[in-house]
């Protein structure tokens, strides 16, 4: 019973940033425009790769919740946004009849971080590849993958220099910066607790060979 409502609870908070977001963009400058569907795409893509990213900090914690659909919802939820963060260029490009701006922009440390999202979309193909590929490359995919944190870093970055939608509104600006922080905060906490436990492992090796002596 107790893995039911944890469950509900899990789902329906993730439910509720998506209907947050949308109702806080709707209540902003939403006009039905190509443009706006755009937009909405980058917030929503971005929004499921913060959980995506989440989620993975805490994969044996979940899986425990979830058991073996966890990964399904995980990989759904991670290529749901790629599609998204994928879509939201696209339709750009199209708009403003620019290919230009699927290329990181190198002329300025400022414009880099403003046209930050062009460099996100490539590391976070990199790392979705490194994710289905981890039993091809079994040593290197945790590093790969782990591209997801700085993508999504680079993405919120972006959308508080350039995006229209997420710089203005202080609500959405709350909720990407809480997301970003609590991805970070999980992620060196889940690095802590790997490194405590390698060293744990090390010291029991240590103890065995000597009482071998």
């Amino acid at each position: 019973m107790e893995k039911k409502v944890q469950k509900i609870l899990i789902i329906s908070g993730v439910i509720s940033l998506y209907v947050l977001v949308f109702i806080f963009y709707i209540l902003g400058s939403f006009t039905v425009r190509l443009e706006d569907f755009a937009r909405i795409f980058a917030l929503f893509g971005l929004l499921s790769l913060l959980i995506s990213s989440f989620m993975a900090a805490f994969t044996k914690e979940i899986y425990k919740i979830f058991g073996h659909p966890f990964k399904k919802i995980h990989h759904f939820i991670a290529l749901f946004g790629l599609g998204l963060i994928i879509l939201h260029p696209i339709f750009l490009v199209i708009l403003n009849r620019d290919p230009m701006l699927f290329a990181p922009n190198f002329s300025s440390w400022q414009f880099f971080w403003f046209f930050a999202g062009s460099p996100a979309l490539y590391l976070i193909i990199l790392a979705t590849i490194a994710g289905f590929m981890q039993k091809r490359i079994k040593k290197w995919w945790r590093y790969i993958h782990a591209f997801n944190y700085i993508a999504v870093s680079f993405g919120v970055i972006h959308g508080m220099l350039i995006g229209s939608d997420l710089s203005t509104s202080i609500a959405l600006k709350i909720i990407y910066l809480v997301l970003l922080a609590l991805t970070a905060i999980s992620f060196i906490l889940k690095r802590y607790q790997t490194y405590k436990k390698k060293r744990r492992s090390g010291k029991k090796q240590e103890i065995e060979e000597v009482n071998e002596v």
